[in-house]
């Protein structure tokens, strides 16, 4: 009975020390992850933190670029307009003229 005995203690020895290591590399895999952590954390925050000034930069710009286009379309038409007007100021008698002495010309010559 004492072999069995001596078997009997020597599996519980060995179940003892299985759970120890089982324990053990819970505890060292646990260190892996936070480490692990501790070093990518900053550094995805740090690269967040890049991107998020980077698109904000990028929106700032495309908003100045609209803005100085929008400007630049506005002064354009003013100019157009302001061209239109000078050309209608610069023929309208001209155009008044003539469509009066047609008027009068039809009209003498037993027009209208």
């Amino acid at each position: 009975m004492s072999a069995l005995q001596e078997v009997l203690a020597v599996l519980l020895g060995a179940e003892a020390e299985a759970k120890r290591i089982v324990e053990d590399a819970k505890v060292e895999s646990a260190n892996v992850v936070k480490t692990t952590h501790d070093i990518f954390v900053p550094d995805r925050e740090v690269k967040m933190s890049s991107a998020r000034e980077q698109a904000k930069s990028m929106m700032e710009n495309a908003l100045t670029s609209a803005q100085t286009e929008a400007k630049q379309i506005l002064d354009l038409g003013k100019e157009e307009r302001e061209r239109v007007l000078k050309r209608f100021e610069e023929n309208a008698d001209a155009v008044v003229a003539s469509v009066l002495t047609e008027t009068v010309d039809r009209i003498l010559a037993g027009g209208e």
